[in-house]
C-alpha cells in the first residue's frame, strides 16, 4: 500500500499523533456484530481501519460471561486477515503489530504471529492440507508462482495445438491461417479463464460437425440466380 494510506502510520511512529478517524471510518472500525463492507476508493485508508478493527478487537474489552467479566471480543488466534499479494500481507501485519505496540497492551505485539495474515492462495493451501485426505489431495501439494504458471500454460496451449492440427488437418490450419495462431490463443485462454472462475474444472462441450448441405444448397441457389 502506498498514499495517503501510509502518512498516519510513519507519524506515529515519529511521535506524531495520527490524525482523527473520520466519522465514516470510525463507524467502520467499531461496528460489531454482522457483516459490514468496506468500499473506497485507494488512498483513502481503508488498510488503517482494518488495522485499527483489529487492534481494537483483541485489546477494548467488553462486558461478557454470566460474571460480567471484562474480556477483548476477539484473540489473535482468532484473526483471519486476507489480502491479495505477499507484499500486503507483510505490510498489514507490521501494521497491526505497530497499533498494538501502541495500543493499552503493547505486549500482544509480539503474538501477532498468532494471527492468519496472509493471501488468499496461502490461506486455502493451508486449509487444504490440514484436510488433504478429506479433499483426496497429496499433502506435499504446492501453489504455482505466476512464472511457473506461465511455463505450464505455454506448455499446455503448445501440446493443445499440435493436437488439434494432428486431429483436423488442413481445415484446422486454415482456421490458424484465417485469424492467426496469437487471436485463437488469446480468445481460448480467456474462454478458459472465465470457465475457470466458477465451479468446477474448465470444460467445453464436445463441437458437433455442421451439415454443410443446406449451405451447399443456398449457395447453388445463390449461383444460379
Amino acid at each position: 500500500m502506498s498514499g495517503p494510506d501510509d502518512r498516519p502510520l510513519r507519524a506515529a511512529d515519529e511521535g506524531t499523533a495520527a490524525p482523527p478517524l473520520t466519522p465514516e471510518q470510525e463507524e467502520a472500525v467499531g461496528r460489531v456484530g454482522g457483516t459490514t463492507l468496506v468500499a473506497a476508493a485507494a488512498g483513502s485508508g481503508k488498510t488503517r481501519v482494518l488495522t485499527e478493527r483489529v487492534v481494537r478487537a483483541v485489546t477494548e474489552p467488553v462486558v461478557e460471561g454470566p460474571d460480567g467479566t471484562p474480556v477483548p471480543r476477539a484473540v489473535l488466534g482468532a484473526v483471519l486477515a486476507i489480502t491479495f499479494t505477499d507484499k500486503a500481507a507483510g505490510e498489514l501485519r507490521e501494521r497491526i503489530r505497530r497499533g498494538l505496540e501502541r495500543s493499552s497492551r503493547p505486549e500482544l505485539a509480539r503474538d501477532v504471529e498468532q494471527a492468519s495474515i496472509g493471501t488468499i492462495h496461502a490461506f486455502c493451501a493451508r486449509l487444504l492440507r490440514g484436510h488433504a485426505l478429506a479433499a483426496g489431495l497429496d499433502p506435499r501439494f504446492a501453489v504455482l508462482d505466476d512464472r511457473q504458471a506461465r511455463v505450464l500454460r505455454a506448455e499446455a496451449w503448445s501440446a493443445a495445438l499440435e493436437g488439434f492440427l494432428a486431429e483436423h488437418g488442413d481445415p484446422a490450419l486454415d482456421l490458424l491461417a484465417a485469424h492467426g495462431a496469437d487471436p485463437v490463443h488469446a480468445a481460448i485462454t480467456h474462454v478458459h479463464d472465465d470457465l475457470r472462475s466458477q465451479i468446477g474444472e474448465p470444460r467445453l462441450p464436445p463441437l458437433q460437425p455442421a451439415d454443410p448441405a443446406p449451405a451447399v444448397a443456398a449457395l447453388g441457389r445463390a449461383a444460379q440466380a
